[in-house]
């Protein structure tokens, strides 16, 4: 299970545990300088994302990283230009990865800007990975430090 890109590379699920438990475990991908080059390679070309939404589906926090630079809107802001400056932002991204993306984000984000190009980007969502890699912990919750978060206030840029 898995695929190769336009450069040959090929991604598998077994890569994408390796990724995952190496972000767990370290507490950052990029900080790590055991991490190996290919995953480093791959999260260069990954839109990290997270929007934090009410019950309703209004988005209330967007936050996304890209090559170390982090988006963040919160507070009062314009939905609309804040997405339309969220697919900027991602123009050159190869990959959009998250947690739950596929079951929030994205129908969100679908529900408010269907005509997004990041919407068209493959997705490496965590959700389906975390189990797999941790399957003594298999939540829906993001696990931070080995703890299950439940209760902490959101941070998108954080989670991204």
């Amino acid at each position: 299970m898995g695929g190769i890109d336009e450069n040959g590379y090929a991604f598998t699920v077994s890569f994408f545990l390796v990724l995952l438990r190496a972000f767990v475990v370290n507490g950052s991908f990029r900080d790590n300088p055991a991490m190996d080059d290919r995953l480093r390679e791959f999260l260069n070309r990954c839109l990290l994302l997270d929007l934090e939404t009410g019950s309703n589906g209004a988005i209330h926090k967007i936050g996304a990283v890209w090559q170390q630079v982090s988006f963040l809107r919160e507070g009062g802001f314009e939905t609309r230009a804040a997405l339309a400056n969220l697919d900027d932002f991602a123009r050159d991204a190869d990959f959009l990865l998250g947690h739950n993306l596929l079951g929030h984000d994205l129908p969100c984000l679908r529900t408010q800007a269907p005509g997004l190009r990041l919407l068209h980007l493959p997705v490496v969502d965590s959700l389906y990975l975390s189990p797999l890699a941790f399957p003594e912990n298999p939540y829906h919750r993001l696990v931070k430090g080995y703890k299950l978060v439940r209760d902490s206030l959101s941070d998108p840029v954080a989670d991204a």
